[in-house]
């Protein structure tokens, strides 16, 4: 059988989570300004990220995914390690250059290295890479683990709420005339990840809270009668997570809701508050 290796990014927010150990995490980083950047977790958790950007919301913070040369460095190790293949379940595409990334440093390291983009993020993305650890242990190949990925991928839906647009924007994850258009009127839209991997505005909304209404709305209306996993990731909302989980099990009684903070990473895109709530039909 041969020996795989499962790595992710860090925008899976793994460490939020409890995961196999031997699961390799690409850190991608956060910078503020031209002198401080921190890998994400490592040095600088969601509590912490949250309660900066909170306290100065005009220090708007960059992202970029790992460097190529700690990439070789990791592909080298597992090598070293007696892995024969890795397979990287990466974020969406649409979202980071990491995929493009890592299909590139494939080819200068001798281990056999799959991309997979998972054309999502956070807990989404996070379950894929779980799935594929358990099925690494049950010993299927790494073109059997994909086939079992595209199903979830084709079968996962997040609506989200942000609190503001602004981090969106500036990070180029949402279109500047929406944006623009969306501070100005001050509008809290309901946003999805499409199944194109992109952040696309789906409905104008006045308010957070409306916004948030909505959000649940489409939930219990696209979940009605089906078999799906739930989750809900916030960027330190607990308040509104717990609001979303009761409101969900009064409808769902029966169904598990799992919670995690979206990693900080991926609050630099959401900024504060942001909430999301999703799916994967089972």
């Amino acid at each position: 059988m041969k020996k795989i290796a499962i790595l992710t990014c860090s925008n899976a927010g793994l460490d939020y989570l409890d995961y196999p150990k031997d699961i390799r995490i690409l850190r991608s980083v956060i910078h503020f300004g031209t002198d401080e950047s921190y890998d994400d977790f490592v040095d600088i958790d969601a509590k912490t990220f949250y309660e900066r950007i909170a306290n100065d919301p005009n220090d708007i913070p960059k992202t970029s995914y790992v460097s190529p040369g700690k990439m070789i460095e990791i592909f080298e190790e597992l090598e070293a390690e007696g892995y024969e293949e890795a397979l990287v379940i990466t974020i969406s595409s649409q979202l980071s250059g990491l995929f493009e990334a890592v299909k590139r440093v494939a080819s200068e390291v001798k281990i056999k290295v799959t991309a997979f983009d998972s054309k999502t993020l956070a807990y989404s993305e996070a379950y894929m890479v779980l799935e594929a650890h358990r099925m690494v242990e049950e010993g299927l190949s790494v073109k059997d683990i994909v086939a079992h990925l595209e199903t979830i991928r084709d079968n996962d839906t997040v609506y989200f709420a942000v609190d503001t647009l602004l981090y969106l924007v500036k990070n180029g994850r949402l279109s500047k005339l929406q944006g623009t258009l969306g501070t100005m009127l001050q509008l809290k839209p309901l946003l999805v990840l499409g199944d194109d991997g992109k952040v696309a505005s789906l409905e104008k909304i006045r308010t957070t809270h409306k916004a948030q209404q909505r959000v649940l709305e489409k939930y219990i209306e696209e979940t009605k009668d089906l078999n799906v996993l739930t989750f809900i990731s916030h960027a330190h909302n607990e308040n509104a997570a717990e609001w979303f989980k009761s409101e969900i099990q009064k409808v769902y009684p029966n169904r598990d809701v799992i919670v995690a903070p979206l990693t900080p990473v991926v609050g630099a895109h959401t900024g504060p508050k942001g909430i999301g709530v999703g799916f994967i039909k089972l």
